[in-house]
């Protein structure tokens, strides 16, 4: 498992419910957005999740970001077709901003595993948005 680039790893115990309900109203939006732009054949996936072995343990690996696809419909069957991570038509509206775009965070069991700078990122965006800090006694720092 790797996670930080050069900062301290920061484990927040039992974290995973926590980090969706900080991320609720944007999930949200990416939702609305999604049902306006139905019927272009476009779909806004908000989170790429990767699930990885690592010696014997399987961590979760969710990266935030725009991930686009191509949604091919051919009778009851349903296709999605990757298509990027930029906008692919100029016509559709801009999509939602999500301060969690770029982040990129690793759950094992529900623990969240971060760096120091992207703790740092979810702590402020809870601040705003539960109108409260991250427990510091949730908090594990190596």
């Amino acid at each position: 498992m790797k996670q930080s680039k050069g900062n301290k790893t920061v484990i927040i115990r039992d974290g995973y419910k926590l980090l969706m309900e900080i991320y609720a109203p944007y999930r949200e939006r990416i939702y609305a957005y999604n049902s306006r732009i139905r019927d272009s054949g476009y779909y806004l996936k908000p989170i790429h999740i990767v699930y990885k072995n690592v010696n014997n343990r399987r961590y979760k690996y969710l990266y935030f970001g725009r991930y686009w696809y191509r949604v091919i419909k051919k009778g009851k069957r349903v296709k999605w077709v990757y298509i990027g991570r930029e906008k692919p038509d100029p016509h559709l509206p801009d999509p939602p901003l999500s301060p969690f775009e770029g982040i990129s965070i690793i759950i094992d069991n529900n623990d969240v595993i971060v760096d120091e700078l992207t703790f740092k990122v979810i702590n402020e965006i809870s601040k705003r948005i539960l109108h409260k800090a991250i427990p510091e006694d949730k908090v594990l720092r190596k």
